[in-house]
This record gives structure tokens, sequence and C-alpha cells, in this order.
């Protein structure tokens, strides 16, 4: 295990340590931020690590004071470290989709440069009620790529439910975001994107097939198969038991105004869990068969893909219960997104500080960390980050010199 050294800095808040670390890390992969901005990311990312929260004056607490002070215990100090924060997240020339493409291909680097990438797609939903009393109704998009029980998250984009994009509808939105990720991707890396049935429009398939992108997404029980042979079918009416696995190749999928829509996919029919985790007897069969449109070319690898799409689902349980996500009180989805970004970084960060092929783990942490069952990359990666005070290097691009 790489151990921590200290970086000399201006300015190092004393409750974020690593915060000379992350500055650095920041300013070689995003060196077109100015930087104010870049240091004003890297304290949103270290109080982030630090208070392990969204809440934005508990994030405040963790910036910096000034070493002299014209007063000596003055009224409003909270205040104006809470006003250098939300300054930050009102930045319009910063692009929160920009920056957080620009740590994609460290990211996967880091991971060895997989030949094939799964990219977990989804959304989440959620309400908050500002100090001023109005209720915001959000809903964050997230691409991340599923790891260990957990998604490593790539891109977080925050959408206020009751006034979307007016030039864009939510299936453009979804589209541009995941062809940025594909984009900034290293081309030996080849991505299978991964969706449940809220993605399971003819259009969206359609569009992943026009960009050469491999896939698997889950279908809706009912919904209408026809062979090469003219034969249509329902899927749910195929009588697919418990235990089961079935191929069907080259068939198309939907109707439109009462036709076949010419929309060539393979289809696997499964109603049973990938053997490697079968093994585990706390896994379960699932209540109803997965209908699954793939470009794969065998079910077994669907059905293997398609079960590392729930992960995303519990990077979404630790971003609202262990970060508070669900209770962050920011009246401007733009300004979400800029939070989002830094939580981005941060758990990015962790995610690659709990995986094994990384090697920051000691020897036995698992068993330090979890007196019962099995502790999450997430909940690793934070234990280790109190025993030590800083993170290693390993998970981090490499530091360019300071601006």
């Amino acid at each position: 295990m790489e151990l921590p050294h200290q970086h000399p800095s201006k300015e190092v808040p004393p409750e974020v340590p690593w915060y000379n670390r992350v500055l650095s890390a920041i300013n070689a992969t995003a060196p077109f931020l100015l930087p104010t901005q870049a240091a004003n990311l890297a304290l949103l990312v270290s109080a982030i690590l630090k208070k392990r929260t969204l809440c934005l004056s508990e994030l405040a607490r963790a910036y910096p004071t000034p070493d002299e002070r014209r007063v000596a215990a003055p009224k409003h100090d909270l205040l104006h470290r809470l006003k250098r924060l939300w300054r930050f997240t009102g930045n319009e020339r910063v692009d929160a989709l920009e920056t957080q493409m620009a740590f994609v291909p460290h990211l996967v680097a880091r991971l060895g440069f997989p030949r094939w990438l799964g990219l977990a797609i989804d959304w989440t939903m959620f309400d908050t009620t500002l100090p001023s009393g109005e209720r915001m109704r959000y809903q964050v998009l997230r691409i991340a790529i599923p790891r260990k029980g957990r998604a490593l998250p790539l891109l977080q984009l925050a959408y206020d439910r009751d006034a979307l994009p007016a030039n864009k509808s939510q299936n453009q939105l979804e589209q541009d975001a995941l062809l940025a990720v594909v984009r900034a991707l290293p081309e030996s890396v080849r991505p299978v994107v991964l969706a449940d049935r809220g993605f399971r429009r003819a259009g969206f398939l359609s569009w992943l097939q026009r960009h050469g992108l491999d896939y698997v997404v889950r279908l809706s029980k009912g919904g209408c198969i026809t062979e090469a042979n003219e034969r249509q079918w329902k899927l749910g009416e195929e009588g697919l038991e418990r235990g089961q696995l079935r191929w069907v190749r080259g068939v198309r999928c939907g109707l439109y105004h009462g036709r076949p829509r010419d929309l060539s996919v393979n289809v696997a029919l499964c109603w049973r869990i990938p053997k490697s985790r079968a093994k585990d007897p706390r896994r379960k069969q699932p209540e109803e068969p997965w209908y699954l449109a793939t470009s794969l070319k065998d079910a077994q690898s669907a059905a293997s893909w398609y079960w590392q799409r729930g992960w995303i689902e519990q990077s979404f349980k630790d971003s609202k219960g262990r970060f508070g996500l669900a209770g962050v009180r920011v009246s401007c989805p733009k300004r979400l997104s800029r939070l989002l970004t830094a939580l981005t970084v941060a758990l990015g960060w962790l995610t690659l500080m709990g995986l094994p092929e990384v090697g920051v783990m000691p020897r036995g942490w698992h068993a330090a960390v979890a007196q019962r069952g099995r502790a999450s990359v997430i909940s690793l990666a934070l234990a280790l980050l109190d025993e030590i005070g800083d993170l290693p290097p390993s998970c981090l691009p490499p530091s360019s010199p300071e601006r």
C-alpha cells in the first residue's frame, strides 16, 4: 500500500489534509479550469470526503479560514465560507458535463483499460423542501461503471422534473449524456450499455444500433415479438419456467400502428441468476423473468451483464443515505449539477480505493472493517481514509505542477 506524503500548498484546511493532493489531481485532469475554479472544486471534493454529506452549511465548516483576522471571533465566519461554496455552485463558467468528462479517461485507466466496459444508465428522483418553503422535484441522471456491488459514477446531471430544458426532451438528454461518456472513453475500450425497462423504447434501441454500441436493455412483459417466419407472440406467453434460459435471435421487437417495427434485436429470456452468483446461498431467483434486448451473441452473456446493472441502485442508496442527496437544499438544477460534479469525483476516487485490482487496501482490511457480513467498497474506502488521513496516490491522476 502506498503511503501518502505531503505536498506544499498556500492554503491547507486543517479539516481536510488531503486538499493538496486533490488540487494537484484536479489541475492535472481538468487544466481548462481557472486556478480559482480548480481550487474551489478541490475544496468542495475535500469537504465531501470529510463531512460525507451534501448539506451546504456542513460542507462549509470544512472550508479554510484566514490565518490573520481583523476580528478575533467574527460572528459571520461560517457565512463567508458558505458564500464561497455558493458562488462556486453558481459559476456559469464551470460546465458540469465537461468537468466530469475530464476525469473519465483516468478512471478507466485505473481500472486497467478493460476491453469490455459496462455503462449502467439510470435516473433517480427525489423531492426536497427549500428554506423558503418551496418544494423542488429533482431527477438526477447517472451513468456509472458497475464494480463489486456498486457503480463507479462517471456522470451525474440534475434536472427539474417540472421544468426540463425547453429545447430537449428527456430522451435527448439521456442520449446526449451517454454519447458524451462514450466519446470520453479510450479507443481500446468497448462499452456495453446496461439499462432497465425505463429505456426500452424502440427509439433508444435504434439509436444504440446506429452508433454501433453494444447493449443489454430489459423489455417489459407483454411486448410483441415477430420472428423471421412472421410468427408473433408476446413476452410472457413463451412458457418460461424458473431456472430456464432461452435465446431468440434476430427478431423484430414491438409494433408500430399494428405492424412489426423495423427493429431487429436478439432477445434473451432469463429466469435464473448467473452461475457465478448462484454459488452464494443468499442469492434468490428473480420473482419474474428478465426479457433482455441485446446486441450480444448469447443469452448467458446478456444475463451476466444485466445482473451488474442493479448495482447502480445500491450506489443511489449510498448517495441518498450516506451522503444525503435526497435532503440537499439547492434551488437550481445547474447548481445541483455542479455540486454533483464534486460528488462524482469523490465517489470515483473512493470506489477506486475499495477495489482489489487497484491494490490500495491492506491485507485483512475487510475483516477489520466488517464485523459481520460484507462491507461495500465505499465503506472500506471511507474507513481507510479515516485510518491514513489522506488519499493514496494510486487512486488519483498523476499530479501536475501548481498553477
